[in-house]
């Protein structure tokens, strides 16, 4: 028996959430969920949120990921016209394997389809639970 080895050197955990109070309650979740993570196994996840698209683009396009287990919750329509499906599309074109979840209050039936097909981990309905789901996720894929 051989346990399944992480290939990965650390994690790198993205919120990007327009509404600040969403991106607060979000984050609070996140932290606490790595925190936990950070006590029961040696692992090493920095955490970072952004408000705005082009903010996050920025930040993505100068960062090297190659080591780097990459995991982001994202919105769907961000306040700066970006959509979480064009996020993905530049996260999936960079960093083929990082695991992307979109998480929106949309009432269009299509955008889960979508963003599923084009390589989202999931989609989550923004709901009042659904920090609670992300940090679910989180768990799963970084232990």
């Amino acid at each position: 028996f051989s346990p399944k080895r992480n290939k990965y050197q650390s994690v790198e955990q993205i919120v990007l959430e327009d509404n600040h109070l969403s991106n607060m309650v979000m984050s609070k979740v996140l932290v606490s969920t790595i925190n936990t993570i950070q006590k029961a196994k040696n692992i090493s996840i920095e955490f970072s949120c952004f408000h705005l698209g082009r903010d996050f683009l920025n930040y993505f396009k100068n960062k090297d990921f190659t080591d780097v287990k990459l995991i982001v919750f994202s919105d769907f329509f961000l306040e700066d016209k970006m959509t979480g499906g064009e996020i993905l599309r530049i996260i999936k074109k960079k960093k083929a394997d990082s695991t992307v979840v979109i998480v929106s209050d949309t009432e269009n039936p299509q955008i889960p389809v979508d963003v599923i097909n084009m390589g989202a981990c999931c989609f989550i309905p923004k709901s009042i639970t659904s920090p609670i789901f992300c940090a679910e996720l989180l768990f799963q894929n970084v232990i």
